[in-house]
């Protein structure tokens, strides 16, 4: 359940960056204006389909945890995710060069392409396409939060606390498509600061998930000590 709450509390953070990346779509989105109550159901089938992507892929990049876990090497892998969470909080500079790979530029576009399309049309179909797209556009806090999913090394509880990151986004982001931008720079520009310090407090969390001391929910005892221990004893 522990890490139901880091995805919502990653989500919720995360959600004033999201306020100036994702923003403007929210803004775009063609809502009935003359009816409140369509514009507000709008609105949440919008957010949901966001939410729906992200359970999705949280879903599959659960699976490759899993297979790293079924390997024997879920335990290195948690202490390895940790260090580079912190690290690209620490030293961003070194990952920043990177340029994506041509098939994900193309991929990108298309969805980007999409995302105009649906934009353009109205009705409640169009408005949850366009928030499963937008939310496989790239972004940042979503990589981090899908670090998280791998490390978790369940597929459903990966999904459910990718899901849980997208319900911490839904305050924020429902706020702007209802309301407008309500934030002042000043306000977004604080909480942007705490994001990085609580995906740090996130790292630390799978290194010692990783390291395996005995610290019953955040790190519990590796089983193959575990193991050793009871054959000595026998």
């Amino acid at each position: 359940m522990e890490w139901l709450w880091a995805g919502f509390g990653m989500g919720l953070l995360g959600s004033f960056h999201c306020a100036g990346m994702c923003g403007p779509i929210a803004l775009a989105l063609p809502f009935n204006a003359t009816n409140r109550l369509s514009h507000l159901t709008g609105n949440v089938i919008y957010q949901f389909g966001r939410i729906t992507t992200y359970a999705f892929i949280g879903l599959l990049f659960g699976f490759l945890g899993r297979g790293f876990s079924l390997a024997g090497i879920q335990q290195p892998l948690s202490i390895g995710l940790g260090i580079f969470m912190i690290l690209l909080v620490v030293l961003p500079k070194l990952f920043n060069t990177h340029k994506s790979p041509r098939f994900l530029q193309i991929a990108i576009q298309k969805v980007k392409k999409g995302l105009g399309t649906f934009l353009r049309k109205r009705g409640y179909f169009a408005l949850y396409t366009t928030g499963i797209l937008n939310g496989l556009l790239p972004c940042g806090l979503v990589y981090m939060a899908l670090l998280g999913a791998i490390g978790i090394g369940d597929p459903l509880m990966s999904s459910a606390f990718m899901t849980f990151f997208g319900l911490g986004t839904f305050p924020m982001m429902f706020a702007i498509a209802f309301t407008g931008n309500f934030l002042s720079v000043k306000w977004r520009t604080l909480f942007n600061k705490a994001v990085p310090y609580f995906v740090v407090v996130l790292g630390i969390v799978f290194i010692l998930r990783g390291v395996g001391i005995g610290i019953k929910y955040l790190s519990p005892p590796d089983k193959a000590l575990q193991i050793n221990q009871t054959e000595e004893c026998h």
